[in-house]
């Protein structure tokens, strides 16, 4: 086990990096020699295998929090919780532009413990041709595993030497990491740095080693924890660079379909560097795994005629012209990649029928980049998940849909949509006046349910009657026997705020032969204009006709009066009297009665008082008590008092009344009842 002080000493984080980190790079080919540890399973957290024999000096473990001295081979995961968390959790920055396939794969993990004596870290032979006077670069990408917090001063971090070397041993090229690996920086998520050395290859057959070495450090046994990865020899030169010409700047993929036999440009530039300089473009089927030379692509310019569905990366390399048969000689461009569409074939179309109506209808396809539906009733979208959010009946039928790829291949596709339940409809739509009545309707159906059920006659009916005191917009929803349902609405406007209603205040009486009466409006609401009929041939548009005189044939039993008013909103209204006609308005109280039930002369009352008002009519016993009273002259005495007969004998009579010219009469007399 490691040895460790944990005194909390809070150590800056040095981010400064020196030694031999790599200079400011041109081009770089691609790699002689590539160690990434394997590509590893994603779902698999396990180790992978160990390096083999003579490859390090380092123990293999399968640990993932492996012991000191020791190493593991595993993904980038998180290894939070190693030795009470003096571990950073780790995170990739890295991809391949050689190979993307390979990109976020395997690293190699050190739990390394100072030694006295170099300990051989990686050591590989290069066996890939490479080209006499060609600058390489031998690199690597480094990271420290420790955090800050439990390392005690001072510290000395991990240094490491990196030598080319013959097959012999002997050292050609050779820098070393001066100041350490520091302490990686969280706040750039802690990734991983690369350094590295150039050299020229010699001009030598034999082939070369390369060696990574941890150095000796005497120091406090802390910061010292390393993971290392993509360790490689590259050539190095100018830089390359291809686009497409015709596209935007920065599109790295085009898309064409195989059916136009699409003709793409791609355009290469390449930077001074080489005596004589030559270009080469090749491309990949397979992902960035083996590239190829196309023949005869030799210019800055490349046209390829794309007719069969694939996808190809391509890229352009470059190196002097003698070294060109050799690719570990040249360098590379970045990458671009031309996806030849097929037609689709993995599509799918659909939609959420059957649909009640009114409820909203969803169409649901995939497997393109573009399409175009159409359908009943002129529908059209041009998205994936297209809706008719309040659907009908009418919009049952077949959809289709052209579902588009992104190079432009078409396939076409449908899907049949039948809609359920029923459409509804509610009428009439109108305007009525403040107290006027509607007859609501409805479309058939099982239930209905109307809202707002406030003025209605019945909420749960097919035609309620409405009665509004204002506008308002009933909202019927009918079920039918499917269990769809839907909605309509009938707006009824209400013309005015007050109710208009034609009143007339006149007596009901005329005396023949000749008599008068006196009209008076008392009708409600905002009136404007009023139209009044008396029945005597006279016809008025005043407000206040005032007196009207009747000449009574001696045929004429009644007459008809009426009242026709109509407000501001062009609301109205007609009151009607009917008006009788008495043969005798000669006021009179009987000198006697004889209230026994014989129908004649039963009641004691003041006749004839058709036309008075105020009328008091009082009856007194021999002692004086009253034992009758009314205010209506057609209401009798019946000689009773409390439901018992009263004795025959003399009555004193009080009448009191206002006679139609306003004169208040009183008149006092007696009555006998007899028996």
């Amino acid at each position: 086990m490691r040895i460790r002080r944990y005194k909390k000493i809070l150590l800056p984080l040095l981010v400064a990096l020196s030694g031999l980190q790599a200079a400011a790079q041109q081009g770089l080919g691609p790699p002689v020699l590539w160690q990434h540890f394997g590509i590893g399973d994603k779902t698999d957290l396990l180790p992978g295998p160990a390096l083999p024999a003579g490859t390090t000096g380092f123990t293999y473990s399968t640990s993932i929090c492996p012991p000191p001295g020791h190493y593991t081979i595993l993904r980038r995961v998180n290894i939070n919780g190693c030795f009470s968390d003096e571990w950073i959790p780790l995170s990739s920055d890295y991809n391949s532009d050689y190979m993307p396939s390979h990109a976020d794969g395997n690293m190699m993990l050190v739990n390394y413990t100072t030694q006295a004596t170099p300990v051989l870290l990686y050591v590989d032979t290069i066996r890939k041709a490479m080209c006499p006077g060609t600058v390489y670069l031998f690199n690597a990408r480094y990271i420290n595993l420790d955090r800050p917090a439990p390392c005690e001063l001072p510290v000395r971090f991990p240094v490491f030497a990196m030598n080319i070397e013959n097959e012999s041993g002997q050292v050609l090229f050779t820098d070393t990491l001066r100041n350490g690996l520091a302490y990686a920086n969280p706040s750039m998520g802690y990734k991983f740095t690369e350094f590295g050395i150039n050299f020229t290859m010699p001009n030598t057959a034999a082939k070369l080693v390369a060696r990574i070495t941890v150095i000796p450090n005497s120091a406090v046994d802390c910061a010292e924890d390393f993971a290392i990865d993509d360790i490689k020899v590259s050539p190095q030169g100018p830089r390359a660079e291809i686009r497409f010409p015709n596209e935007p700047a920065g599109t790295t993929v085009k898309s064409v379909c195989y059916q136009h036999s699409s003709a793409v440009l791609l355009s290469g530039v390449m930077d001074p560097f080489y005596t004589n300089p030559a270009l080469q473009w090749q491309q990949t089927t397979d992902n960035g795994i083996t590239w190829t030379d196309i023949p005869g692509a030799t210019t800055n310019d490349y046209t390829g005629i794309f007719s069969v569905p694939d996808t190809f990366l391509f890229r352009l390399s470059g190196g002097e012209l003698d070294n060109m048969t050799n690719p570990g000689c040249r360098i590379v461009s970045n990458t671009l990649k031309v996806e030849v569409n097929g037609i689709p074939g993995d599509i799918s179309v659909t939609s959420n029928s059957p649909v009640c109506s009114g409820q909203p209808l969803k169409f649901y396809a995939d497997g393109g980049a573009a399409y175009n539906w159409t359908g009943p009733n002129g529908f059209y979208d041009n998205i994936p998940f297209p809706q008719i959010y309040f659907s009908s009946l009418a919009d049952s039928g077949m959809y289709y849909v052209d579902i588009i790829t992104r190079g432009g291949c078409l396939a076409r596709d449908s899907t049949l949509v039948k809609m359920i339940g029923i459409d509804v409809d509610a009428w009439p739509d109108t305007a009525v006046c403040k107290g006027e009545l509607v007859q609501l309707q409805a479309s058939p159906g099982m239930l209905y349910e109307w809202t707002p059920v406030k003025s209605l006659s019945n909420p749960a009916i097919m035609n309620p009657r409405a009665l509004p005191d204002v506008t308002t917009v009933y909202t019927v929803k009918v079920t039918g026997s499917s269990g769809c349902s839907d909605t309509a609405q009938v707006e009824i406007k209400v013309r005015n705020r007050e109710e208009v209603k034609a009143v007339m205040e006149v007596s009901p009486h005329l005396c023949r032969s000749y008599d008068s009466l006196l009209f008076r409006e008392k009708s409600r609401g905002k009136i404007e204009s009023w139209y009044w009929e008396f029945g005597n041939g006279i016809i008025s548009t005043d407000p206040g006709p005032g007196i009207q005189y009747f000449t009574i044939p001696a045929n004429q039993d009644s007459y008809m009066a009426r009242l026709a008013v109509t407000d501001t909103a062009g609301c109205s209204d007609t009151a009607y009297q009917l008006i009788r006609v008495e043969d005798n308005c000669y006021i009179a109280v009987p000198s006697a009665f004889t209230p026994n039930n014989d129908g004649k002369n039963d009641y004691l009352y003041p006749l004839n008082a058709f036309k008075v008002t105020g009328l008091v009519f009082r009856v007194y016993n021999r002692n004086g008590r009253q034992v009758f009273e009314s205010h209506d002259w057609t209401r009798k005495w019946d000689g009773r008092v409390g439901g018992v007969l009263q004795t025959t004998g003399v009555y004193v009579w009080m009448l009191d009344y206002t006679d139609v010219s306003g004169k208040r009469v009183s008149l006092k007399g007696t009555t006998v009842l007899i028996r």
